[in-house]
């Protein structure tokens, strides 16, 4: 009977490791799907924008054309690739953790025992994670962690994430990655 206990103590520990993970994974999911919301709220707010500069462009096409230079001008102004490059978030998103994705320990495989077998006390422990590679993780942050970071390594946070992640990629360390995560 003890040997039946070892292997029942071995795929409960098993089930409760990958109980945890689906929880974790859930939680995850959870925070993507809202991530997920949101973008499509700035989509339609985006499209809903674009249509009224349509709006106005019509209206300023019929009351006097010779303006609509000026009102091009203005928009870039107000919406050119440089401008939209130094805005900071409305409300800065909180930096998310860097973790590997967890994996699922392997069922123990089924084997016929005799009674003059040892008892084995098999830990179940999941595989060691990856070397995070840096710049995916880099390219994988959003836009205030990347600011945050290059800060913090005293390099240049203005520009877009691509630039951003162009300047870090050199200098920073897996090391980095895991502390800010």
């Amino acid at each position: 009977m003890q040997l039946l206990a070892a292997k029942f103590n071995q795929i409960a520990s098993a089930i409760d490791a990958t109980n945890a993970q689906i929880a974790a994974l859930q939680a995850k999911l959870s925070e993507l799907q809202e991530h997920q919301q949101q973008l499509l709220s700035v989509e339609q707010a985006c499209q809903s924008a674009i249509a009224q500069i349509g709006t106005a462009l019509s209206m300023l096409n019929h009351v006097d054309p010779s303006e609509i230079g000026t009102f091009k001008a203005a928009v870039d102004a107000q919406f050119g690739t440089d401008a939209i490059a130094f805005l900071e978030p409305a409300t800065p998103e909180p930096a998310e953790p860097i973790e590997p994705e967890p994996t699922a320990p392997t069922a123990p495989e089924p084997t016929t025992m005799t009674d003059t077998d040892p008892v084995i006390d098999v830990d179940a422990t999941t595989e060691p994670a990856p070397e995070m590679d840096v710049e995916q993780a880099l390219a994988n942050m959003p836009l205030p962690t990347l600011r945050s970071l290059a800060k913090s390594k005293k390099v240049d946070a203005r520009g877009t994430a691509a630039n951003i992640t162009r300047r870090l990629k050199a200098i920073v360390t897996p090391a980095d990655l895991r502390a800010i995560g």
